[in-house]
């Protein structure tokens, strides 16, 4: 043990050529362990110095072993149990500062409190009364340095981000609260005020990572954008569609109007064939009448709306026409209550044999609602839609509203629609 190094045998060289290095790489891994938690600087400090002063010891003793040859070592006159006391010495620091930051770290105090915060994924930053950072944390700092290109110095430094002139670093997008960073995270910058118990105020700024929610926001921009576009296409392609409709509808008026001058001509033909001397009954008079004043409405009398032709086509018919209420002002409502007040005068003609029609317009913000009745005769049984209603009510549905036809005790027809709705009809 006495014995220098160099002169001791190859197998104590050897156990001490293993234990320093093994020493080595205990205080290189702790000097590691230290930095990475950010620890005190005079605890690196004594593992640095006792680091250098191994990996110097490990050296010389390679060149003084035997394996070197006793003619080219240094031959430094040291004894071996000195060596061996160092390196002890060196393991014992180092496992009793590493056990200490093991045990600091299992222990909840202000280290542990600030390593945590500062180890926050989302920036935090406190500012006191007089605008000084009192606490800020490393996501917090590259936030500043990336948007603002300086570290957070000053509380203006965050002020101005929000400001609306505020102009970015270089290739970072601003989008009000939003910052997106060129590596295309999307961060949001949020300020908030509060006070201690103590009564002392602060100024609190928030950056959080939101790029998930900025790529579904940009998501959602994107396919409304689209969808403005083809309403944009859907309106112009409904504007024709109440031009269109009505075009049906006067198609349908005139099928009507053809069949009732084929029954008008079935009966005279009867009553021609039969050679009869008497006078020509009421009832053939009557529907060559009705025929007749249909023939004379004219459809195209663009001057007049659509309620004003079927009070014209009442009046020629010998129809008294009674109305309650005003029609609504939006015409795709409008339309379809007109509609039905049109069904419900070629029915009172034709089925019921009415003298008079009496019709209601009422309306609120949502819904535009007719009620239909005549002098009539009461319906024998439930009524059975046929053509006209059957089409009538599909256009009701199909424009969001209800339609409801009661037969007892006296025929009423009831059609609520909704307003503000295009392309419906």
């Amino acid at each position: 043990m006495m014995t220098h190094f160099y002169q001791a045998s190859s197998v104590w060289q050897t156990v001490l050529l293993v234990i320093s290095q093994f020493t080595v790489i205990v205080l290189a891994a702790g000097l590691i362990l230290l930095f990475k938690r950010k620890s005190k600087l005079p605890k690196m400090v004594t593992l640095g110095t006792m680091f250098l002063i191994n990996v110097i010891l490990y050296v010389l003793m390679q060149l003084d072993s035997r394996i070197t040859g006793a003619e080219q070592g240094i031959h430094l006159e040291i004894p071996g149990f000195v060596l061996l006391l160092i390196l002890l010495i060196s393991l014992g620091v180092s496992a009793s500062i590493l056990l200490g930051e093991t045990k600091n770290r299992k222990i909840i105090n202000h280290r542990s409190i600030k390593e945590s915060f500062d180890n926050l994924p989302t920036g935090v930053c406190f500012f006191n009364e007089a605008g000084l950072p009192v606490l800020c944390n490393h996501a917090m700092q590259r936030f500043s340095f990336a948007v603002c290109g300086k570290d957070v110095q000053y509380i203006t430094d965050l002020e101005y981000c929000l400001a609306d002139d505020f102009i970015p670093t270089t290739d970072v997008k601003k989008d009000g609260r939003v910052f997106v960073l060129p590596d295309s995270r999307a961060w949001h910058l949020e300020k908030r005020t509060f006070t201690n118990e103590s009564g002392n105020h602060y100024t609190q700024y928030i950056a959080t990572d939101v790029t998930d929610l900025q790529q579904n926001r940009v998501e959602l921009q994107r396919e409304n954008a689209q969808l403005r576009k083809v309403q944009a296409d859907l309106k112009r392609l409904s504007a024709n569609v109440v031009t269109v409709t009505r075009e049906e509808e006067i198609l349908n008026t005139k099928m009507r109007v053809h069949d009732e001058m084929g029954k008008c001509l079935i009966e005279a033909r009867k009553y021609l064939r039969d050679d009869s001397t008497d006078c020509i009954p009421d009832s053939v008079v009557a529907s060559w009448h009705r025929a007749v004043s249909m023939l004379k409405y004219n459809n195209e009398t663009s001057d007049e709306d659509m309620l004003s032709q079927i009070r014209k086509t009442c009046e020629s018919i010998k129809l008294g026409f009674h109305q309650t209420g005003i029609l609504p002002k939006e015409e795709a409502a409008a339309y379809i209550l007109t509609c039905a007040v049109r069904e419900c005068v070629t029915n009172a003609v034709r089925y019921a044999a009415a003298s008079d029609l009496y019709v209601e317009f009422t309306e609120n913000k949502e819904v535009a609602t007719v009620h239909v009745t005549n002098s009539g005769k009461q319906p024998d049984s439930e009524i059975i839609e046929g053509g006209g209603l059957s089409t009538l009510r599909r256009r009701v549905e199909r424009a969001g509203g209800t339609m409801t036809v009661q037969s007892l005790p006296k025929f009423k027809l009831t059609v609520t629609v909704p307003k503000g709705k295009e392309g419906v009809l």
